[in-house]
Order: structure tokens, then C-alpha cells, then sequence
């Protein structure tokens, strides 16, 4: 399960709003933002998008709908009630799980591993849960794909044999495995499976009937799509008698619908599964998400400053085909939940313009055209890689403004400060500057490609877009 959490993306948004003030708003106003909302998926669905949405404000819901199909093959549409695989936002219940867990006087979020684990390493045995949560514990992201066989035993033995990263709770790494981990100990602890515990514990109270892996009946779970290839179920893929196995259970692939998550959102608002002392813990911003992110990470989610001094509590993730987001502005009582069977980094955008249409008045959100049918020349990419590396190389932050306001797309360029686009070329620069580029690979609106320096390689992925001229821009980048 890949970590889908966008910084740039969500940083664009708390710029853009600088100056907004939120107000409650009449039913008139209600309608004219809800039909704003739906206009702005109606071009996303004509450009391709496939999936459901749900933003409410205020207590009220603003939009609830599906857009494109669920299942191609059949011309099956999305709708709210659509299932999804919701990737990394499975951490969220894995992160309540522990606190209810808590709760109940059955364990304790700074109890160490080898109170739970026999024969471990020296260097691991101090882990603390807290650190899982957090990840701090230098466990590393993953060790292996997501469908692949692997018993609970052979799974601790890798993830525990594994070079720790760095020492237990000294910096921040995203790790999957550490997720499982607890995955593990929530099934130690509480004598029954990951998806039973939840079951009953925190998606039976919260009346989420369309959430887990095996148990529910879910009515239509989407078929995911690849580069406009089916992919098929996340259902009919490798799953043991209780689900996905330790690669993936437990941070990441629960199922479930904007619906169900919005329901979630709701129980979360009173004390009915997590009391006031356990949201405490889960919505604290323990540590920076890496140095200078300016976003933090509690248990399970992440948290974001805003310029109008509230938070941002969010999270999202995917697997490359599925792709769900989550925004929770709690003081503006605003909640955008976004889920795709087909991603594309347009779809990584769409809660930040949903947002901006919430937050910032007169703010219309560009939709860029798709590449459609038309290939990426690799000429051109090779011209465009050779001048990004080119302008990295240098230290001059006036290379670096000319780059970005001639090869990135205005949306992008225009989304946040230009001073925050030229410190995240610093980091470009630190990182990759003088490096070689080893490899490209073309795919559907995007170029990926390694950059060898000091003998470790880094992977850097452009997306890529066409302007009203026809020419191809950049309009994201991900290291």
C-alpha cells in the first residue's frame, strides 16, 4: 500500500485561502455552491473521472453523488453507495482500534513490542506502539506486495529482520509494515481477527454497514481500472479466509463508500467509540511528516495548519488504481470524501478544489485536458527531463523561478507562492542536483524516472499535462 498523502496538493489549497473567512451559509447560498460542486465533477466525468463524492458543511450535505461507471463492462455507474478500496485510510481505524483498545485497559499506546513479541532483536525490542502509530519506529515502508502470500510468523520474522532505518522514535518514515504490526497486535490482544474487532467496535456503532474486507455484504463493489485497462476487484485478488494478507491488512484495502465514511466522520464528532482523552491522542500532531513538511502526523492521520489558524485533519491513499481521499475541517464543520476506481493525478486534486470552492469566493478550479489518445513524444520528454536536471544542478534561484513559470502548468504554478514552489526546488536541488538520469518510462500522464547519484537511486515522477496551446506541462511533481 502506497503512501498517498500529497503535501504539495494540500499545500496549494491553505495557500489559495488565505484571506477567506468562512460563514454559515443560507439555503440559497447552499445551492448555488452545491450546483458549482456538481458542474466542476461534470467536467471531471467528461474528462474521465470515475468515482463517488460526499461534501457536507455545516451539518448538511452538499453533494452526494457518483459520477462515471463502477463497472464498464456492464455500464454498471458509480453512485454514493458504490464500495471502494480506501487504502491508507484503513490506518485511521487501525489507529482507533489500538485507542479503543486502550480504552478497555487491554493495552497501553506506550507499551513496548516485546510485550507482544518473543525473541526480537535488541535494536527492536524498545518499539513503542506510539511509535507505530507515529511512524517513528524506522521499521521500513514495505516488504513486500500487497497480494502476496505470507503467514503472521514469517511476516514478523521479515519485518522485525529487517536494518531498522533509524533509531526508534529520532525521526519519520512511512511505514506500512509498522501498521501491520499492529494489525497483529490488535489480534493478540483481542483474542479475535483485525476485521472482527473493527466490526464490532467501531463501524457497528458508527452504523457503517458497507466497511471491512470479508464480513459485509457489500452490494456493488467498483472494478478498478489501469490506464484504461480493467484491473478488476480488489476481492478477486490473492486474500486469505480473512482478508488481505500482512502486506496489506491492517493499512490498507479495507472497502468501503463515501457514505460509510461519512458516518464515520459523524461518530467521530461525539464520544460514542473514542472518548474525548483517546481523540486527544488520535488528532495530536506528534511529529513533522520529515523536516520543514509543515504537517504532522497523530495516529492514523495526518494534520495541516491553515492560514485562517484551525487544522486541516486528513488523509488519503491508494494502490495505483483505487485512490480515496478524506478532508476534515472540524471549525468550519466542513468534509470532503473522494473515492475513484481509475486514478490519475487529477483525482489527487479534486479535494483541494472542492475545497477551494468551499473556502475561497469566485475560486474556479482548472480542469486541464487529458492526453486522451495522444502520446507523450519522447523527444520532448527527454528535452523536458534534461532541463529540469539542468536546473536543479544550479543553486540560482532565478533558474530554478524560470523552470517553473515556463514548463509547469499555470494551475500548478499559480496554486501556492512562488516562494513555496522554489523551497521545494531547494529540496530538489539538496537531493538530486548533479545526479544522472538512468531511466524513463512513459505511461498514461506521466513520466517516471530514476536519477542515480551516490550510488542510490532516486525515483521522480512528473505528471503531465497539455495546455490551451497544445504543449505539454508539468503540472505536479513527486520525489
Amino acid at each position: 500500500m502506497r503512501n498517498f498523502i500529497k503535501i504539495l496538493s494540500i499545500v496549494c489549497l491553505l495557500a489559495s485561502c488565505k484571506q477567506t473567512s468562512v460563514k454559515a451559509q443560507s439555503g440559497s447560498e447552499n445551492s448555488n455552491v452545491s450546483e458549482k460542486l456538481n458542474t466542476y465533477l461534470n467536467r471531471l466525468e467528461k474528462n474521465g473521472f470515475s468515482g463517488s463524492i460526499l461534501v457536507a458543511q455545516k451539518g448538511k450535505i452538499l453533494l452526494e453523488k457518483g459520477y462515471g461507471y463502477a463497472n464498464r463492462d456492464e455500464n454498471v455507474s458509480c453512485t454514493p453507495s458504490t464500495v471502494f478500496d480506501i487504502g491508507s485510510i484503513t490506518k485511521q481505524f487501525t489507529g482507533a482500534a489500538i485507542l479503543k483498545l486502550e480504552m478497555q485497559g487491554k493495552l497501553s499506546v506506550q507499551d513496548k513490542v516485546s510485550s507482544y513479541f518473543s525473541d526480537l532483536p535488541k535494536d527492536k525490542s524498545d518499539i513503542t506502539l506510539h511509535q507505530l502509530l507515529t511512524h517513528s519506529s524506522g521499521l521500513p515502508p514495505g516488504i513486500g506486495d500487497d497480494y502476496t502470500e505470507i503467514s503472521t510468523q514469517k511476516f514478523v520474522n521479515e519485518a522485525f529482520g529487517k536494518k531498522l532505518l533509524f533509531k526508534p522514535g529520532s525521526a519519520y518514515e512511512y511505514s506500512n509494515v509498522g501498521y501491520s504490526i499492529l494489525g497483529i497486535i490488535i489480534e493478540k490482544v483481542s483474542g479475535v481477527s483485525y476485521e472482527e474487532y473493527l466490526a464490532k467496535n467501531l463501524w457497528t456503532p458508527a452504523r457503517m454497514k458497507q466497511t471491512g474486507y470479508k464480513k459485509p455484504e457489500f452490494r456493488e463493489i467498483a472494478v478498478g481500472y489501469k490506464n484504461n485497462k480493467k484491473w478488476g476487484r480488489p476481492t478477486e485478488k490473492e486474500w486469505s479466509d480473512n482478508g488481505p494478507y500482512w502486506h496489506l491488512k491492517a493499512n490498507g484495502g479495507v472497502l468501503s463508500t463515501v457514505q460509510d465514511m461519512y458516518k464515520w466522520h459523524l461518530a467521530l464528532l461525539n464520544n460514542e467509540i473514542l472518548d474525548s482523552k483517546a481523540k486527544a491522542k488520535y488528532f495530536t500532531k506528534h511529529i513533522e511528516e520529515g523536516e520543514g513538511a509543515n504537517s504532522y502526523y497523530g495516529y492514523g492521520w495526518a494534520i495541516f495548519p491553515t492560514p485562517r489558524n484551525t487544522e486541516l485533519i486528513a488523509h488519503n491513499g491508494g494502490n495505483g488504481i483505487f485512490f480515496a481521499d478524506m478532508w476534515r475541517y472540524l471549525e468550519e464543520d466542513i468534509t470532503i470524501i473522494i473515492m475513484t476506481n481509475a486514478v490519475n493525478r487529477k483525482v489527487e486534486r479534486i479535494a483541494s478544489n472542492v475545497a477551494g470552492i468551499l473556502l475561497k469566493p469566485g475560486f474556479d478550479p482548472n480542469v486541464t485536458k487529458d492526453l486522451g489518445n495522444k502520446e507523450i513524444e519522447e523527444e520532448l520528454v527527454d528535452q523536458l527531463i534534461e532541463k529540469f536536471m539542468a536546473s536543479i544542478a544550479s543553486s540560482d534561484k532565478k533558474v530554478w523561478k524560470t523552470f517553473i513559470e515556463t514548463h509547469t502548468a499555470s494551475h500548478f504554478m499559480n496554486s501556492f507562492p512562488m516562494e513555496q514552489h522554489l523551497n521545494y526546488f531547494k529540496e530538489f536541488h539538496d537531493n538530486l542536483g548533479g545526479g544522472e538520469v538512468v531511466q524513463i518510462k512513459l505511461q498514461e500522464n506521466e513520466v517516471v524516472f530514476h536519477v542515480k547519484i551516490n550510488d542510490e537511486i532516486s525515483v521522480v515522477n512528473f505528471g503531465i499535462a497539455m495546455d490551451a496551446k497544445d504543449k505539454f506541462k508539468i503540472e505536479g511533481i513527486q520525489m
